[in-house]
């Protein structure tokens, strides 16, 4: 057994760490808890600057109310908030941040300056704090707001700095989390300067959509549909892009709860359940408004997650207001609650059921018994001579010996309405995914573009305007995509001109396509390799090939496309990792009903 080891009391800068683990995880956790701060001080204009993916340095300056000295050195202390004052006051919050942690903990682990002046200050309040212990306190020069700059991100920390990742992606990060903010508030400015450069710049006084299309860029600020509704308390509003305007994965879609970026399971999930599609995702920016009340923004250290109170009120707003932006009806009104059941001493005597009169909308039967006829007659089974004869099936398909499905022959059965084929084979039934399936063939046949890129002029070259995001990465890696048959050049800080695309992206938008592949930009191509960058980028051109041609209506075309399958040299997989087919053997159906 280990030695008893004494109780005490961590010291401050010890406890300022371990808090730091909590709310500053990189360089974008300092980004958001700054700017949040900013922000709940009324500031109009931010301005964000980062050098070395924000682990060298980050700054935010602000004009927003600024802090009189005594403020500005309470500030550093752990729990000191103008937020709140009494626990209730959670319940109600309005501001971004209360809990006071987020100064002391980035200034815990980093070297950290504060200037500040409040208005009806002579001078304003400048300090510094080096790994959470304060080195100087002075009087400096600044206009009524507050900077402040944090260098050496996690220096005294060096397990935690060991885990940040590169810079490229860390900025990535950033940009994301001030992407996001800056929706939120679209009557800000803000600006954000890597290395020296503006990235971004978004005036002061935006409307909303004029900020999503400076985020978005104007392809997807195009292809939006507007959400507006509101439902038992719950606002939904917001921007959501069009069926045929979409992602594989979740990288843009922005929630907010009262204005603060958060996620939400039940957000989420209605919103999952209400797309159509099952495996790509739509662009939204939603917006969902609730009382303060309602809602739960105690629940994650950072307040990245939020927790509804009525979460079911909330599944249902968001469900309906997609369905109305789709063109679909919204959802009917749930009946209200049944009357609460009586004490078990009062049930009544049970009494034989009487027949409503308006159960039935034409003549009312005179009996309610369900089989009238059949009461006073035997019950004859009839000859099997007599039953109709099926109609023969479609003689099978015979699979070449060369085939690399496993089965002599098969057969379709039927083709299922939410996009699965049934096929019959030698060794059992098969589930196919349809769109998974013609995706695998279509990645096949353009598989030999991976290792030989070739490029296709376009008969008139496009000129296109990007997001800042996508912009950003694209011009990163404008080596790499033209070493994958993409003739891209830059014309601008957000704009290029493209006159060449893979052979195997074009029949695509090139747009749409630039769109797409951007999120994979923030993966390193060193790291990943540059062939295995080029079969992703045919990965997703199958993807798109499968979304946009998959039109099958007859067993025939089914039977045709199963053909080309069991040529494929991998059928049971999409070039990333989904299934294409399921297999129920004669074995697996004997043993679940007990035959063997």
């Amino acid at each position: 057994m280990s030695a008893r080891r004494p109780i005490r009391v961590l010291p401050e800068n010890v406890a300022n760490q371990i808090a730091a683990g909590e709310v500053v995880e990189r360089p974008a956790s300092v980004v958001k808890e700054l700017v949040e701060n900013a922000l709940d001080a009324g500031a109009t204009r931010i301005d964000v600057s980062v050098e070395g993916g924000g682990s060298k340095r980050v700054e935010v300056g602000d004009n927003g109310t600024g802090m009189a000295r005594d403020d500005a050195l309470a500030c550093l202390e752990r729990q000191a908030t103008s937020k709140i004052a009494t626990v209730g006051d959670i319940d109600r919050i309005a501001t971004f941040g209360f809990r006071g942690e987020a100064i002391p903990s980035i200034a815990s682990v980093s070297r950290f300056a504060l200037l500040t002046r409040a208005q009806g200050e002579d001078a304003a309040t400048s300090l510094t704090v080096v790994g959470g212990a304060l080195e100087w306190v002075g009087e400096a020069a600044r206009p009524v707001g507050t900077t402040v700059t944090v260098r050496d991100l996690f220096f005294n920390v060096p397990a935690r700095r060991k885990f940040l990742r590169a810079a490229a992606t860390e900025l990535a990060r950033i940009r994301q989390t001030l992407t996001a903010i800056a929706l939120a508030n679209p009557a800000v400015a803000f600006r954000l300067r890597v290395e020296g450069r503006d990235l971004f710049a978004l005036p002061e006084g935006d409307s909303l959509a004029d900020r999503v299309r400076a985020l978005l860029g104007e392809a997807v600020a195009d292809a939006l549909l507007p959400l507006d509704f509101a439902r038992e308390g719950v606002v939904v509003r917001g921007f959501l892009s069009k069926p045929d305007f979409t992602r594989a994965g979740t990288p843009e879609q922005y929630v907010f709860v009262n204005r603060r970026p958060a996620t939400a399971a039940q957000i989420q999930y209605a919103l999952r359940e209400a797309w159509p599609s099952r495996d790509r995702r739509p662009i939204a920016i939603l917006f969902v408004d609730l009382p303060p009340e309602e809602v739960d923004v105690n629940v994650h250290p950072a307040k990245r997650e939020v927790r509804f109170r009525h979460g079911d009120r909330v599944i249902r707003a968001v469900q309906a207001a997609v369905s109305l932006a789709l063109g679909a009806a919204a959802p009917a009104p749930e009946a209200p609650a049944a009357p609460p059941l009586p004490p078990i001493g009062a049930l009544p005597t049970p009494q034989a059921p009487k027949p409503r009169q308006d159960a039935f909308p034409f003549a009312r039967p005179a009996t309610l018994d369900p089989y009238p006829v059949l009461r006073d007659q035997p019950i004859v089974a009839p000859p099997i001579d007599d039953l109709p004869s099926p109609s023969p099936p479609p003689p099978p398909m015979e699979l070449p010996t060369a085939a690399t499905l496993p089965w002599k022959w098969l057969r379709v059965a039927d083709i299922l309405e939410p996009g699965y084929w049934l096929v019959v084979t030698d060794q059992g039934y098969v589930t196919v995914d349809a769109k998974a399936a013609v995706e695998r063939i279509f990645y096949e046949r353009l598989a030999p573009a991976a290792a030989a890129p070739a490029s296709q002029p376009l008969l008139i070259p496009e000129t296109l305007r990007l997001p800042v995001a996508d912009a950003e990465r694209v011009a990163r890696f404008l080596p790499a995509l033209n070493a994958c048959g993409f003739g891209v050049a830059a014309l601008a800080n957000d704009t290029f001109l493209v006159d060449a695309l893979p052979v195997a992206l074009a029949e695509l938008p090139p747009k749409e396509i630039l769109a797409e592949l951007a999120a994979d930009l923030d993966q390193p191509v060193p790291r990943k390799g540059l062939d295995a960058w080029r079969r992703e980028v045919v990965a997703r051109a199958a993807a798109q090939a499968a979304s946009r041609a998959f039109r099958v209506a007859t067993k025939e075309a089914v039977a045709s496309l199963m053909a080309q399958l069991a040529r494929c040299e991998l059928p049971y997989a999409t070039p990333r990792g989904r299934p294409v087919m399921i297999l129920t053997t004669y074995r697996e159906l004997d043993r679940r009903f007990r035959r063997a």
